[in-house]
């Protein structure tokens, strides 16, 4: 199988994809896109990207990610990110995260996250959160935490919660943490209370401390 109108795809150019019509990625490989220069990407469609086959993702790498419209994403399911190598999530930024489906969130590990740039994570929304595996969550860090909307972490689960590495709730404060669901408290560890800046904790509630595990408390510190 090949990519229907474009003989060589060494050859492609930008031009040459946003010409073509969308069913002709319906035939694409991995090695079709391992070969393609990363520019040829910025042709690139939500409807091509939805006639892919889920397999053909596994050629893509940061670069032809980073030159990919953002509105491409749109075309983006559970299936084909799972099937993208890690590195290749290096390549997103906030417009892309913010325009794929949440359900493609299904499809993301904790090697795809770790990967992302930090300011990735400005695209997120709670449905999207709420979408990811909890074991995805492994990936983050202090940096992505950070960078998240306040309102994303409606999406958060007392599972995802427990999978964070403790260091990764040092990005936290007080708007996240006021707008977390009382039963993600449910998942917390000490190590992650006493990595969180004191600060945060001005978006604690009575609800979300009745949720907390007795054995969290152990994290609290003076500030």
């Amino acid at each position: 199988m090949a990519i229907v109108g474009i003989n060589n795809t060494a050859d492609a150019t930008a031009a040459d994809v946003a010409a073509l019509p969308a069913d002709a990625m319906a035939g694409a490989t991995a090695a079709d896109f391992a070969n393609m220069p990363a520019d040829a990407m910025s042709g690139m469609s939500a409807d091509m990207m939805a006639a892919m086959p889920p397999d053909a993702m596994g050629g893509m790498s940061a670069d032809m990610m980073a030159a990919m419209p953002p509105a491409a994403m749109e075309g983006m399911s559970a299936d084909m990110m799972a099937a993208m190598p890690p590195d290749a999530i290096g390549g997103m930024d906030a417009g892309m995260m913010a325009a794929m489906p949440p359900e493609a969130m299904e499809g993301i590990s904790p090697d795809m996250m770790a990967a992302m740039p930090p300011e990735a994570m400005e695209g997120m929304s709670p449905d999207m959160m709420a979408a990811m595996p909890p074991t995805a969550m492994e990936g983050m860090d202090a940096g992505m935490m950070a960078a998240m909307p306040p309102a994303a972490m409606e999406g958060m689960g007392p599972d995802m919660m427990a999978a964070m590495p403790p260091t990764a709730m040092e990005g936290m404060d007080a708007g996240m943490m006021a707008a977390m669901p009382p039963t993600a408290m449910e998942g917390m560890g000490p190590d992650m209370m006493a990595a969180m800046p004191p600060d945060a904790m001005g978006g604690m509630d009575a609800d979300m401390m009745a949720a907390m595990p007795p054995e969290a408390m152990e994290g609290m510190g003076p500030d």
